[in-house]
């Protein structure tokens, strides 16, 4: 697993599994300190019925694993996506950017 400072680089659905082996940790006990449901996570996690993992899930999960709630890159990229909608002249300037 590649960690950049504090961060992974990762997908979330590849991170998590290995951080569960690592801690001798179940999905179960996961969900139960992310606070979450462990079906929801497991489809997550198996990419089932078109889930996939929102910031909010992300942000639980890190903390449960006690670490920085921006740890998954799913969540630093939805607070990107966030910040780009709602300022027009921000999204300008990246789409600018990009080009």
């Amino acid at each position: 697993m590649r960690v950049v400072g504090a961060h992974s680089d990762q997908p979330f659905v590849e991170v998590v599994p290995r951080l569960l082996e690592e801690r001798g940790m179940s999905l179960r006990a996961l969900a139960r300190a992310a606070e979450v449901n462990a079906g929801h996570l497991s489809r997550v996690l198996r990419q089932r019925d078109y889930k996939s993992p929102s910031a909010e899930l992300t942000e639980r999960v890190a903390l449960a694993f006690e670490l920085p709630r921006d740890y998954f890159p799913e969540f630093r990229e939805a607070v990107v996506i966030r910040r780009i909608r709602s300022d027009a002249r921000l999204r300008d300037e990246v789409y600018r950017t990009l080009q």
